[in-house]
């Protein structure tokens, strides 16, 4: 026909068409499982052709989870194996430190020997103070000597009954001769009676005592004890058994 309408081409038809026949279903790929059939059918059912069809679970093209899996594993397997064979990195050599000579180091020791022992001796009767290990009294001042290191000295009497002559340290000065000053000393035993607050005492022992364990790193350092391979620790302790017996023997001195 002419003019804007055509009549329509026929379209083509499957294989095994026949008019007033419902189309026959196509058939699945493989990749997309079997069809089985079952009790349970589709609108579309003949009654004619027996069971509906009925789908069954369908397979990934990719394969199942199991078998991606033991593909992930094989591949970490692998890389495990290679790192194994792989050579390990040369260490780095370590640099040995020689024993330190005799001389030296007993020298060393000496040296912070004595300094472990002025620092002790000079904490010692502050710290007891300190700690409430005293007994109150008061002090005469007889003398005082002026320059680099000052000091004074006085008659303590105690408290307690008893008398004797002390080195005074703390706030006693030269303008405090033959005044009587309130003063504290540790026992009848004391050298040193001293007079003053709470702050001065803090002063006199606690930088002493920061000292006495700078003295002690010295007195591990200058023995070579840290330069040893074989007693290392035995050396090490043996240095710090020695500044704890310096401290315990000025402690008890000044009791």
């Amino acid at each position: 026909m002419s003019g804007t309408h055509r009549a329509a081409d026929p379209q083509p038809q499957p294989a095994g068409y026949e008019p007033g026949r419902p189309a026959p279903v196509p058939e699945l790929p493989a990749a997309y499982g079997a069809v089985e059939h079952g009790p349970a059918g589709p609108a579309d059912w003949d009654p004619a052709g027996g069971e509906p069809p009925r789908a069954v679970a369908q397979r990934s093209p990719l394969g199942s989870q199991s078998e991606g899996m033991a593909a992930i594993r094989a591949v970490w397997e692998r890389a495990a194996e290679t790192e194994r064979r792989r050579p390990a990195r040369p260490a780095r050599p370590q640099r040995r430190r020689e024993p330190k000579r005799l001389g030296p180091a007993l020298l060393g020791v000496l040296v912070c020997a004595c300094l472990l022992m002025f620092f002790a001796w000079a904490a010692a009767p502050a710290l007891w103070i300190s700690v409430g290990h005293a007994e109150d009294g008061t002090v005469a001042v007889t003398s005082c000597q002026e320059g680099f290191a000052p000091s004074c000295t006085g008659v303590f009497t105690a408290d307690a009954g008893w008398s004797r002559p002390l080195s005074l340290t703390g706030d006693a000065t030269a303008a405090d001769v033959g005044a009587e000053l309130p003063a504290r000393a540790t026992g009848p035993d004391a050298h040193n009676a001293y007079v003053g607050g709470a702050g001065g005492l803090l002063l006199r022992w606690a930088p002493a005592l920061v000292l006495f364990m700078v003295a002690a790193f010295a007195l591990v350092g200058a023995s070579g004890a840290t330069r040893l391979y074989d007693g290392r620790s035995g050396a090490i302790g043996l240095c710090w058994a020695f500044a704890g017996a310096v401290l315990a023997a000025a402690l008890a001195f000044a009791w």
